[in-house]
């Protein structure tokens, strides 16, 4: 797991589809199972959560402390397979991928490939101080959707390089509101 932070200095507001665009690489594998989470965190780096249910009493804490993403939001995610990687490009935006899923491109020793991962809508306010973090991850850091429902377990072996420069920029791209569209 790598993760990367960013601390606001000014109000800043999110609103619609983040996505992030990574160049990997797999060594001693030919596929992997990469897991995206982007995350608020307060200004002391503690991330912030929001339950979806009405009931916040101790069982409903105790109960979605590791997993039940589905009843506490812990931020927008997104997973893909690397050899389910190819767009298609008819369906594609700039802003959402959209995945063919209609062949498997296995990766070879040494390749490098991009893959876009869309993420879950997101709505948050940053105010200055809080922080934004992206989890690149080869498993679930959410949890499971239900308390006691298994969760996926991916196949992932080898080691997963994430390229962040040069040629091979990784980046995370946000949906800013009152701002010309960026990447960060």
């Amino acid at each position: 797991m790598v993760s990367f932070a960013v601390r606001f200095t000014e109000e800043t507001t999110m609103v619609g589809y983040p996505k992030a665009r990574l160049w990997v690489e797999a060594e001693g594998s030919d596929d992997m199972d990469l897991f995206v989470l982007v995350q608020k965190l307060d200004r002391h780096g503690t991330p912030l959560q929001q339950f979806t249910v009405p009931n916040h009493g101790a069982l409903m804490q105790d109960v979605t402390e590791h997993g039940a993403s589905v009843l506490r939001y812990k931020g927008s995610s997104g997973r893909l397979r690397v050899s389910a990687r190819h767009l298609d490009e008819s369906l594609s935006t700039e802003a959402v991928p959209a995945h063919s899923f209609d062949r498997v491109e296995k990766l070879s020793p040494g390749q490098i490939v991009d893959v876009e991962i869309d993420l879950l809508p997101i709505g948050l306010r940053f105010l200055p101080g809080e922080q934004l973090r992206l989890v690149i991850s080869g498993h679930n850091a959410l949890g499971t959707i239900m308390p006691a429902t298994r969760d996926y377990v991916p196949h992932n072996r080898g080691r997963h390089i994430i390229h962040t420069g040069g040629e091979h920029a990784s980046y995370l791209q946000l949906p800013l509101q009152g701002a010309r569209p960026t990447q960060a």
